[in-house]
């Protein structure tokens, strides 16, 4: 094999992993875009759990102090 024709392959070579990189790190970046968007997402879920679990709480605690004051009254 000749010099020439190594370096020929050589940068054919380095060529195609040069566009490979480039491609890989755009797919990277969209994922990166997705994961911020659905952990945005899964965030907003949690604080509405937190605000149902909260709701529930206080209804667990005032639903039964509130008929036992009815009660006594009646």
């Amino acid at each position: 094999m000749k010099l020439n024709e190594y370096r020929d392959e050589i940068h054919s070579l380095l060529v195609r992993v040069n566009t490979r990189q480039e491609e890989m790190y755009h797919r990277v970046g969209r994922i990166e875009k997705h994961l911020e968007k659905i952990n945005g997402r899964v965030a907003e879920h949690e604080a509405s759990l937190i605000k149902i679990k909260t709701l529930g709480m206080v209804g667990v605690l005032i639903i039964p102090i509130t008929i036992n004051i009815l009660m006594r009254l009646l």
